[in-house]
């Protein structure tokens, strides 16, 4: 069952825009889940917008599925950069693939023709 399916204008609010879609959840998905979410998609989203070399208003999207048990959210966007990967951490980031990496039950990525979705999925068992 789809439960979101949105275009982000990219900028400094794209990621504030991705968590209001995702709280907007709540009473589809379990809190923890929601709270989760939320904070995985700020990260993912952030990172389109500052590393993915979107052009500032392009769209980021943000898809949300849940197929029984299991949310699937994927961020998609149509940037140049290079494919996602986690990184050292330090003092201008390389916290957010680390952060899906250990709140997700699986996530990856994959490209596509004009850019890069990343996903992750989530039990969202109560």
């Amino acid at each position: 069952m789809l439960l979101v399916e949105a275009e982000l204008p990219n900028g400094p609010s794209a990621a504030g825009e991705a968590r209001r879609k995702i709280a907007s959840l709540r009473d589809a998905l379990p809190g923890r889940v929601v709270s989760d979410a939320t904070l995985l998609v700020s990260e993912l989203v952030t990172n389109s917008y500052r590393h993915a070399g979107v052009p500032v208003g392009d769209a980021i999207g943000l898809r949300v599925e849940l197929t029984g048990r299991t949310v699937h959210i994927e961020v998609t966007d149509h940037g140049a950069g290079s494919a996602p990967a986690i990184r050292e951490p330090g003092g201008d980031g390389g916290w957010g693939l680390r952060i899906v990496e250990r709140v997700a039950d699986r996530w990856g990525t994959r490209s596509i023709g004009s850019g890069t979705v990343v996903w992750f999925e989530m039990e969202a068992v109560t």
